[in-house]
């Protein structure tokens, strides 16, 4: 039973949840949601569905690509930008090749490459790859990056045994003028969803867990954590610090006629929690901005943070507010 009251502010979704910073103390986060469906050819904002306590992820919890991460980050330091959706070819034209891009000035200009269907030839005592099959549409998730090792564990071509190898398909996701090749070392995973905590780009940030660990900190985060962890987002679909508003997306390559383009709204929001007899209040920053090219829907997460570290149990009230600036 919920024993403490969350404001409802008129066009926004409000959700409090507990959380544990690393050093094991209590912290109450709040997450605030404004959501547009893109409906007769211009966004529309609706009501927020939903915001997520836990991770979706596309098939086995904790072994496949996670489509979104939870919205309750302790903290964070800049805006994670997230795409879910498909390339799709131009007035649906079949292509071996097509190119994905987002950008936003000033702070993202990132293009992925789409490579057509293309299967595995054993040449001699070599592996090789076929030439590529002409799509209209293809899947851009991790699953279809290069991976299998620590980098990315849900993606393929790469393998310890050849046979390992053929079993899972040939990459498809690549940043551009890159390419599978027998030693991908230097090939880079190339993805436009967030990043599992099993990643290395992510897992560096958590900390080492070691003899040290064990014996000193368990079962607390290590001692070397670092809060960048939190980021969902690859470090080059961080924004440089928060989104403020105003500001332009756009995207091509997601959509068989047209280039996808919003302006952020301007509106920015605080919160105000009630504990004991202490009233707390905290700019909510942009943490999030999710696109799903799928559903053609657009959504954007601010937060707040609150230690309350042995005063959780006085925790009485939350609300969100408009702030009387604009960016």
């Amino acid at each position: 039973m919920q024993l403490w009251d969350i404001e409802q502010t008129e066009g926004v979704l409000v959700k409090g949840r507990f959380q544990r910073d690393e050093n094991g103390h209590e912290v109450w986060v709040l997450t605030a949601k404004r959501q547009w469906n893109f409906v007769d050819n211009q966004w529309q904002e609706v009501e927020a569905e939903e915001i997520y306590d836990d991770p979706v992820q596309l098939a086995e919890p904790n072994s496949s690509v996670m489509k979104i991460d939870h919205e309750f980050a302790v903290t964070k330091q800049n805006t994670d930008v997230l795409v879910y959706g498909k390339a799709r070819s131009y007035a649906k034209r079949p292509v071996i090749y097509h190119e994905c891009r987002v950008l936003i000035d000033g702070h993202i200009d990132k293009t992925i490459s789409v490579h057509g269907e293309r299967q595995w030839i054993r040449h001699g005592g070599a592996i090789t790859v076929s030439n590529p099959k002409p799509f209209i549409e293809a899947d851009i998730h991790y699953g279809h990056a290069l991976g299998g090792d620590k980098r990315n564990r849900v993606g393929c071509g790469i393998a310890s045994s050849t046979e390992q190898l053929l079993e899972k398909p040939v990459p498809s996701v690549f940043f551009p003028r890159e390419n599978w090749a027998p030693n991908s070392k230097n090939v880079r995973v190339a993805g436009l969803g967030p990043i599992a905590p099993f990643f290395a780009e992510r897992a560096q940030y958590a900390g080492t867990f070691d003899e040290h660990w064990l014996e000193h900190r368990r079962p607390l985060l290590p001692e070397d954590f670092d809060q960048k962890f939190y980021q969902s987002a690859p470090s080059d679909q961080q924004c440089c610090g928060f989104l403020e508003g105003s500001e332009r997306l756009m995207m091509s390559g997601f959509n068989h006629d047209d280039v996808i383009t919003f302006r952020l709204p301007t509106e920015k929001y605080v919160a105000q929690v009630l504990i004991g007899e202490d009233s707390l209040i905290a700019p909510m920053h942009i943490y999030t901005l999710y696109v799903d090219t799928e559903q053609m829907t657009l959504t954007v997460s601010y937060g707040a943070s609150f230690p309350c570290q042995g005063k959780e149990h006085l925790l009485v009230s939350s609300k969100v507010s408009q702030s009387k600036e604009k960016a």
